[in-house]
């Protein structure tokens, strides 16, 4: 038996164990291709058993470009089901493989390398190939993610245009992982604009269609993050922008992302949103639970700065420790210096703050007592997270 033929039948028993058919020389690359996304619609839905067999799935897909008779390669069917194997995850050695095989029709090979060159990173050589194409004259399967791609090719050098190609891909593209791919992706390129009600209405819109997908967690998490940080919601008006947002996550997911929202706005130096962000997570939130724990802490911090000093020391003196993961534990003792510090007899032999508070306090509005308190608490921050490895004004 010839070394081709051995490779073409291990090649099918592959396809057949992943697809679950019977005669799997009947299936074409586009047939298979066309499986693999919807085996990618279950993930953005949620299935992590469909997650779990992508790998495979995909694997076998790249068997049978191997063993693809080389006259199929003529129809563009088949082509493009090579570069969607491509844009949904596939090996890029596999398409190398093909080309360099011959067979591929010469007018198909640049689209081919344009989305080698996407999947490989060569940003220069894939806006040459692929920034020219309009993704509505391609098949319906092939346009959703080629406009995803040129989104990201032109994030760098135009983010209205990505955010436009976006909409595109959504549009062409609904209910798949590239909808929900994009609908993350714009969430953030609008929180980086600033873009406040836009960036709530997508959230909203990514919570109620893909609330469930496997990647929904993560995604959220660091949404809460990017939220914080670039001042997104930076007011209880902004915050109350994503009252219907809140609305569409299921508990769990809600009160995860007000938490998540609620630390980063803390790191942030954005007390008055991680107020709103804890106390809202604290709302039916289970007693005793780790959620609990986290929600006082956060909502303590927020307080500590304000007129309720004394009900937030006394909140912050009853948060569970033992129910905090060690960054919390570090975040609760710096939180607790503090507040110590804020109350504690000057040790300034003038009888004024140290020279480093006092350094700070001189940047504050000398009108604003709110102002003051808070950088001279920041200072104290500074001095208690050498000890406690936290840095009170960085990243999550």
């Amino acid at each position: 038996m010839s070394a081709r033929r051995l490779a073409c039948l291990l090649a099918s028993a592959a396809i057949a164990a992943a697809f679950g058919v019977g005669d799997a020389s009947a299936q074409t690359i586009s047939d298979l291709t066309m499986d693999l996304q919807n085996l990618q619609v279950r993930i953005a839905a949620g299935d992590k058993a469909a997650y779990a067999s992508q790998a495979e799935r995909i694997a076998a897909v790249g068997a049978a470009i191997a063993a693809a008779n080389p006259e199929g390669w003529q129809s563009k069917h088949e082509t493009d089901a090579a570069v969607i194997y491509l844009f949904s995850g596939g090996q890029p050695r596999d398409v190398v493989r093909l080309i360099e095989s011959g067979a591929v029709p010469a007018s198909e090979i640049p689209l081919m390398r344009g989305a080698l060159a996407y999947v490989l990173g060569n940003e220069a050589e894939a806006e040459k190939r692929l920034s020219a194409i309009d993704a509505r004259r391609l098949s319906l399967r092939l346009a959703g993610p080629m406009a995803f791609a040129q989104s990201v090719i032109e994030t760098s050098r135009d983010s209205a245009k990505a955010i436009e190609l976006l909409d595109l891909a959504r549009l062409l593209a609904p209910g798949t992982l590239v909808e929900e791919a994009a609908l993350r992706r714009e969430v953030m390129l609008e929180a980086d604009q600033h873009a406040v009600e836009r960036v709530a209405g997508l959230a909203r819109q990514y919570a109620s269609r893909f609330g469930h997908s496997v990647y929904a967690e993560a995604f959220l998490q660091t949404l809460a993050g990017a939220l914080a940080q670039s001042g997104a919601i930076d007011s209880p008006d902004n915050f109350s922008k994503f009252h219907a947002f809140f609305a569409a996550l299921g508990p769990d997911a809600r009160r995860g992302f007000q938490l998540g929202l609620a630390r980063a706005a803390i790191l942030n130096g954005r007390f008055e949103v991680a107020a709103m962000a804890a106390s809202a997570a604290l709302d039916g939130v289970p007693p005793n639970s780790v959620e609990e724990a986290r929600g006082k802490l956060y909502e303590a911090m927020a307080r500590i700065l304000t007129p309720d000093y004394d009900p937030a020391l006394a909140e912050l003196q009853s948060v569970a420790q033992t129910r905090l993961d060690r960054r919390d534990q570090e975040l609760l003792a710096a939180a607790r210096g503090v507040a110590t510090f804020l109350r504690a007899p000057s040790v300034s032999p003038a009888g004024g703050p140290p020279a480093a508070d006092a350094t700070a306090m001189a940047s504050a509005n000398p009108n604003d007592a709110t102002a003051k308190t808070i950088v001279l608490a920041e200072a104290a921050l500074d001095r208690t997270a050498s000890l406690a490895a936290v840095a009170p004004k960085g990243n999550l």
